[in-house]
């Protein structure tokens, strides 16, 4: 399973207010290194408005589908399901497994390969080195930023 940093909307509103970062819509663009990254769209259950957190969904974040799928309705700063209301916090999903190869910490024990895996080969292994280069530069970014 993937592992993902939520990074709220008002963090890449100051970025982008100082001419560090563009979003368009779901695609983060670092200005200075003239790459492209696709986010997704989510929200962090900051505190109860009214009702009781029966899901239990104070302080854990989802995204919007996952919203959807639970039959929540979303405006906002708020989500109301069932019978409970949140305030919540907008903003979107990184990967964080980019920003721990960047700062040079390990995986997670369950997310290492075994030393026998075989790496991909010729075009396939370019691809996936291209993207993990990408991740890498979007990873040094928000541990730069990120303050």
């Amino acid at each position: 399973m993937a592992d993902y940093l939520f990074v709220p909307q008002n963090v890449l509103d100051k970025w982008s207010d100082k001419g560090r970062v563009e979003l368009k819509g779901h695609v983060l663009t670092l200005l200075r290194e003239k790459k492209s990254f696709q986010l997704t769209s989510a929200v962090r259950f900051v505190k109860m408005e009214a009702g009781e957190d029966v899901k239990g969904l104070l302080q854990k974040v989802k995204t919007l589908d996952a919203l959807k799928q639970m039959g929540a309705e979303h405006y906002r700063e708020s989500v109301i399901l069932g019978e409970s209301a949140y305030q919540v916090q907008q903003g979107f999903l990184a990967d964080a497994n980019a920003l721990r190869r960047a700062a040079g910490v390990s995986q997670p024990a369950g997310d290492k390969k075994p030393a026998g895996d075989k790496k991909p080969a010729g075009a396939e292994k370019h691809r996936q080195d291209e993207k993990d280069g990408e991740q890498d530069l979007l990873a040094q970014f928000l541990l730069d930023n990120l303050q």
